[in-house]
Protein backbone atom coordinates (compact mmCIF):
# COMPACT_ATOMS: atom_id res chain seq x y z
CA UNK A 1 0.00 0.00 0.00
CA UNK A 2 2.85 2.79 0.70
CA UNK A 3 4.58 1.53 -2.64
CA UNK A 4 1.34 2.47 -4.50
CA UNK A 5 0.74 5.86 -2.25
CA UNK A 6 4.34 6.78 -3.23
CA UNK A 7 4.36 5.96 -7.07
CA UNK A 8 1.39 7.90 -7.34
CA UNK A 9 2.80 10.63 -5.34
CA UNK A 10 5.73 11.11 -7.21
CA UNK A 11 3.30 11.36 -10.56
CA UNK A 12 1.84 14.14 -8.87
CA UNK A 13 4.81 15.63 -8.05
CA UNK A 14 6.07 15.05 -11.80
CA UNK A 15 2.88 16.94 -12.98
CA UNK A 16 3.21 19.53 -10.59
CA UNK A 17 6.42 19.87 -11.28
CA UNK A 18 6.26 20.58 -15.06
CA UNK A 19 3.60 22.41 -14.82
CA UNK A 20 5.05 25.00 -12.58
CA UNK A 21 8.23 24.57 -15.37
CA UNK A 22 5.74 25.14 -18.55
CA UNK A 23 4.41 28.20 -16.80
CA UNK A 24 7.86 29.75 -15.75
CA UNK A 25 9.58 29.30 -19.41
CA UNK A 26 6.53 30.30 -21.11
CA UNK A 27 7.06 33.87 -18.60
CA UNK A 28 10.47 33.59 -18.73
CA UNK A 29 9.77 34.08 -22.65
CA UNK A 30 7.28 37.20 -22.44
CA UNK A 31 9.61 39.05 -19.86
CA UNK A 32 12.71 38.11 -21.80
CA UNK A 33 14.14 36.92 -18.51
CA UNK A 34 16.09 33.62 -18.98
CA UNK A 35 16.39 32.95 -14.85
CA UNK A 36 12.83 32.45 -14.30
CA UNK A 37 13.45 29.75 -17.12
CA UNK A 38 16.45 28.56 -15.25
CA UNK A 39 15.71 28.40 -11.48
CA UNK A 40 12.58 26.26 -11.86
CA UNK A 41 13.55 24.29 -14.40
CA UNK A 42 17.20 23.42 -12.44
CA UNK A 43 15.05 22.47 -8.90
CA UNK A 44 12.43 20.25 -11.02
CA UNK A 45 15.05 18.04 -12.64
CA UNK A 46 17.00 17.98 -9.18
CA UNK A 47 13.73 16.82 -7.63
CA UNK A 48 12.98 14.71 -10.28
CA UNK A 49 16.58 12.70 -10.16
CA UNK A 50 15.93 12.63 -7.12
CA UNK A 51 12.58 10.27 -7.22
CA UNK A 52 13.89 8.44 -9.63
CA UNK A 53 15.96 5.72 -8.25
CA UNK A 54 16.04 2.95 -11.07
CA UNK A 55 17.19 4.10 -14.65
CA UNK A 56 18.52 7.22 -13.75
CA UNK A 57 21.51 7.33 -16.03
CA UNK A 58 19.04 6.62 -19.13
CA UNK A 59 16.84 9.25 -17.70
CA UNK A 60 19.77 12.05 -18.05
CA UNK A 61 20.69 10.74 -21.30
CA UNK A 62 16.79 10.94 -22.78
CA UNK A 63 16.75 14.83 -21.27
CA UNK A 64 20.54 15.89 -22.85
CA UNK A 65 18.75 14.09 -26.38
CA UNK A 66 15.52 15.53 -26.08
CA UNK A 67 17.53 19.29 -25.32
CA UNK A 68 19.58 19.06 -28.62
CA UNK A 69 16.67 17.42 -30.44
CA UNK A 70 14.26 20.40 -28.80
CA UNK A 71 17.04 22.80 -29.95
CA UNK A 72 16.92 21.49 -33.34
CA UNK A 73 13.07 21.49 -33.73
CA UNK A 74 12.44 25.15 -32.52
CA UNK A 75 15.23 26.56 -34.11
CA UNK A 76 14.27 25.04 -37.63
CA UNK A 77 10.51 26.55 -36.67
CA UNK A 78 12.13 30.39 -36.03
CA UNK A 79 14.43 29.62 -39.24
CA UNK A 80 11.98 28.71 -41.34
CA UNK A 81 9.65 31.63 -40.12
CA UNK A 82 6.98 29.99 -38.56
CA UNK A 83 7.39 30.70 -35.24
CA UNK A 84 9.25 34.04 -33.39
CA UNK A 85 10.39 33.77 -29.56
CA UNK A 86 10.65 35.95 -27.41
CA UNK A 87 14.04 36.02 -25.36
CA UNK A 88 16.89 35.09 -27.77
CA UNK A 89 20.09 36.01 -28.55
CA UNK A 90 21.00 38.75 -29.86
CA UNK A 91 23.98 37.35 -31.78
CA UNK A 92 21.44 34.57 -33.03
CA UNK A 93 17.97 35.49 -33.23
CA UNK A 94 17.08 32.08 -35.25
CA UNK A 95 18.22 29.78 -31.86
CA UNK A 96 15.91 28.52 -30.20
CA UNK A 97 15.97 30.55 -26.62
CA UNK A 98 17.09 29.28 -23.52
CA UNK A 99 13.63 29.12 -21.72
CA UNK A 100 12.27 26.59 -24.74
CA UNK A 101 15.15 24.39 -24.04
CA UNK A 102 14.04 24.40 -20.10
CA UNK A 103 10.71 23.27 -21.60
CA UNK A 104 12.25 20.42 -23.43
CA UNK A 105 13.64 19.55 -20.78
CA UNK A 106 10.88 19.28 -18.15
CA UNK A 107 8.72 17.85 -20.76
CA UNK A 108 10.63 14.61 -21.69
CA UNK A 109 11.12 14.36 -17.89
CA UNK A 110 7.83 13.11 -18.19
CA UNK A 111 7.95 10.29 -20.50
CA UNK A 112 8.36 7.31 -17.76
CA UNK A 113 6.37 8.92 -15.18
CA UNK A 114 3.28 11.04 -15.99
CA UNK A 115 3.08 9.99 -19.71
CA UNK A 116 4.27 6.57 -19.18
CA UNK A 117 0.50 5.13 -20.01
CA UNK A 118 1.42 6.23 -23.65
CA UNK A 119 4.25 3.56 -24.08
CA UNK A 120 3.99 1.27 -26.56
CA UNK A 121 1.15 3.36 -28.42
CA UNK A 122 2.82 5.06 -30.94
CA UNK A 123 -0.67 6.00 -32.95
CA UNK A 124 -1.63 7.55 -29.55
CA UNK A 125 1.81 9.34 -28.95
CA UNK A 126 1.68 10.60 -32.64
CA UNK A 127 -2.33 12.43 -31.56
CA UNK A 128 -0.91 13.97 -28.73
CA UNK A 129 1.97 14.81 -31.00
CA UNK A 130 -0.26 16.71 -33.14
CA UNK A 131 -1.82 18.70 -30.61
CA UNK A 132 1.43 20.70 -30.02
CA UNK A 133 -0.16 23.85 -31.59
CA UNK A 134 -2.00 24.34 -28.61
CA UNK A 135 0.73 25.18 -26.71
CA UNK A 136 2.22 27.35 -28.92
CA UNK A 137 -1.05 29.09 -29.03
CA UNK A 138 -1.01 29.16 -25.54
CA UNK A 139 2.66 30.48 -25.07
CA UNK A 140 1.51 32.83 -27.57
CA UNK A 141 -1.70 34.16 -25.84
CA UNK A 142 1.07 34.95 -22.83
CA UNK A 143 3.47 36.72 -25.01
CA UNK A 144 6.14 34.37 -25.79
CA UNK A 145 6.47 33.84 -28.98
CA UNK A 146 4.43 34.93 -32.29
CA UNK A 147 3.15 31.94 -34.37
CA UNK A 148 2.95 32.87 -37.95
CA UNK A 149 -1.03 32.10 -38.61
CA UNK A 150 -1.15 29.84 -41.18
CA UNK A 151 -2.08 26.52 -41.92
CA UNK A 152 1.47 25.50 -43.24
CA UNK A 153 2.87 26.99 -39.60
CA UNK A 154 0.75 25.22 -37.94
CA UNK A 155 0.59 21.75 -40.00
CA UNK A 156 4.68 22.23 -39.73
CA UNK A 157 4.44 22.07 -35.85
CA UNK A 158 2.03 19.25 -35.82
CA UNK A 159 3.95 16.78 -37.69
CA UNK A 160 7.12 17.94 -36.66
CA UNK A 161 5.93 17.25 -32.79
CA UNK A 162 4.60 14.11 -33.73
CA UNK A 163 7.75 12.84 -35.28
CA UNK A 164 9.85 14.09 -32.26
CA UNK A 165 7.40 12.89 -29.44
CA UNK A 166 7.50 9.52 -31.18
CA UNK A 167 11.15 9.72 -31.53
CA UNK A 168 11.81 10.36 -27.67
CA UNK A 169 9.32 7.80 -26.73
CA UNK A 170 11.01 5.38 -28.78
CA UNK A 171 14.33 6.43 -27.88
CA UNK A 172 13.55 6.29 -24.07
CA UNK A 173 12.35 2.79 -24.95
CA UNK A 174 15.82 1.47 -26.49
CA UNK A 175 17.83 3.61 -22.96
CA UNK A 176 15.28 2.03 -20.34
CA UNK A 177 16.09 -1.40 -21.81
CA UNK A 178 19.75 -1.53 -20.96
Amino acid sequence: MINYILSKSNILINYVGFTIVWFSCVYSGAQGNPIIAIIPTFIFLLLHFSIVTDHLKQEIQLIIISIILGLVVDSTFSLLGFVQYNGTLDFAPNLAPLWIICMWAGFTAQINHVMKFLIGKYTLICFYGLLAPLAYIAGEGIGAAIVEDTYLSYGFISIAWSISLLSLFKISENLMSK
